[in-house]
């Protein structure tokens, strides 16, 4: 099977996050605003790619590090100050402990949605159910709705504790997933 074919979308599906995103100033001591992303496998593609399984979203540094180099310190990622609610699930824990991301911890991510139609929009003759932890690599239309299991979505936000350094972090947002 196929690689996966990861594609971040906003919060509409409309627009597809191609950059490094930017979670823009925040103060110290502040909560940032919350953002939503969609992010899909084989988003409207003809064919099938592998699924994504046990997949999981936390941050990094841009090496792929966990902020704690010497000399390299990233605070975002080292002090876990990113929560990451999983909106495909049902989730309402933005705020809540069992949200944190980042060195020390993940968070499952998947969707309880079910893919029902293919690429030309036809309707398969029994929806496509991703497991737990799963985003189905199906081939879909790419509609939100008839492509529901290919894609999860999750809401982020960064909680900056009082004692935080002024100036730009650099940071990834990093979604781990296995295939076969």
């Amino acid at each position: 099977m196929a690689t996966p074919v990861i594609t971040w979308m906003n919060s509409t599906h409309t627009q597809t996050i191609t950059a490094p995103f930017d979670f823009g100033v925040i103060d110290a001591g502040d909560l940032g605003p919350a953002y939503q992303f969609n992010i899909w496998n084989n988003k409207g593609q003809t064919t099938d790619v592998s699924k994504m399984e046990d997949c999981t979203i936390t941050t990094r540094d841009m090496s792929g590090g966990l902020g704690n180099t010497i000399g390299n310190e990233v605070e975002v990622v080292k002090n876990n100050w990113f929560h990451a609610q999983v909106d495909s699930l049902g989730e309402t824990d933005l705020d809540q402990p069992t949200s944190i991301i980042g060195k020390d911890a993940s968070k499952p991510i998947g969707t309880t949605g079910q893919t029902t139609k293919d690429h030309t929009g036809a309707t398969y003759p029994t929806p496509f159910v991703p497991a737990a932890r799963e985003i189905l690599g199906v081939n879909n239309n790419g509609d939100r709705v008839d492509a529901a299991g290919n894609y999860a979505t999750v809401t982020l936000r960064a909680a900056v504790p009082l004692d935080a350094k002024s100036g730009k972090q650099q940071f990834k947002i990093r979604v781990s997933y296995r295939y076969v």
